[in-house]
């Protein structure tokens, strides 16, 4: 009897960690058109996030919902790249250019170049990205995804 009790103990753990994955596996299962799509008129940053990314809502290409949550994407053209940090220059919808911000991604992230997955680390000037912004934090991530998947969104370098 402790064998099956064991057995089944091994298998429910198995079930909850293959249905777990790591952070960067699960954001890649999320397909975005598939989510319910809002209006990006209806997102609502808070007021520290508009004090520091002014243009951030005429910027929004398109806004979803997932997990109960709102995201805005946004497209973006890499400034500079370094080991510590990505620098982009945000982009209108029709491709003008707004604001310069950095993000601090982990060593492995990834950003979507021409939709396809590339980690920063691989980023060139000049190349356009796309990420995905709550409307209640201060990351970015590449996909609507929890905050382990997400980098911090920081002022330019000066």
């Amino acid at each position: 009897m402790k064998y099956i009790h064991a057995a089944l103990a091994t298998s429910a753990l198995a079930l909850l960690l293959s249905a777990c994955g790591t952070p960067t596996m699960a954001s890649k299962t999320v397909d975005t058109s598939k989510l319910t799509k809002v209006e990006c008129s209806s997102l609502h940053f808070s007021d520290e996030f508009l004090a520091k990314y002014p243009d951030a809502p005429k910027a929004c290409v398109e806004a979803r919902e997932y997990n109960g949550k709102r995201y805005a994407k946004f497209n973006a053209k890499v400034y500079l790249n370094s080991a510590d940090r990505t620098t982009v220059t945000l982009l209108s919808p029709k491709g003008e250019s707004l604001q310069t911000f950095s993000f601090r991604p982990n060593p492995n992230s990834a950003v979507k170049v021409k939709g396809t997955t590339t980690k920063f680390k691989d980023l060139h000037e000049g190349e356009p990205i796309s990420f995905w912004v709550s409307e209640d934090r201060m990351t970015a991530s590449e996909l609507p995804t929890s905050t382990e998947d997400s980098w911090s969104v920081l002022p330019p370098t000066q």
